[in-house]
């Protein structure tokens, strides 16, 4: 996010943005699902996408996790392997951060900041 972006609000001198966190499931449904949405600096978003790698868990996980293991992507994003009590992964997920940058009713209502 630059200061010349459409979507950046400045906040107490802070330059935000709406974001999402996402998380996909890549063991069974392969669907991709909101975890949170939120204003905040690219700062706190990267902070909340770490956050969410740590301690997320897909909402059909019926036992406990007794192992983590989460991978960096080059991108940004993060694949995480939760285990259960045997060697192979019980889920596999990938949490991805995403910064909205259009959205069509800007142009009806006068801007990012009205939208919100």
């Amino acid at each position: 996010m630059t200061k010349g972006t459409p979507t950046a609000r400045a906040f107490g001198g802070k330059l935000m943005a709406l974001w999402l966190i996402t998380a996909e499931t890549l063991d069974t449904d392969h669907a991709t699902r909101t975890v949170a949405r939120f204003d905040g600096t690219r700062e706190e978003a990267e902070a909340a996408l770490r956050d969410a790698a740590i301690t997320g868990e897909p909402e059909f996980a019926l036992r406990r996790t007794v192992r983590r293991e989460i991978f960096r992507y080059g991108d940004g994003a993060y694949y995480v392997c939760l285990y259960g009590r045997s060697d192979q992964p019980r889920h596999q997920l990938v949490f991805r951060l995403a910064e909205l940058v259009l959205d069509t009713a800007w142009e009806k209502e006068g801007g990012p900041a009205a939208t919100r």
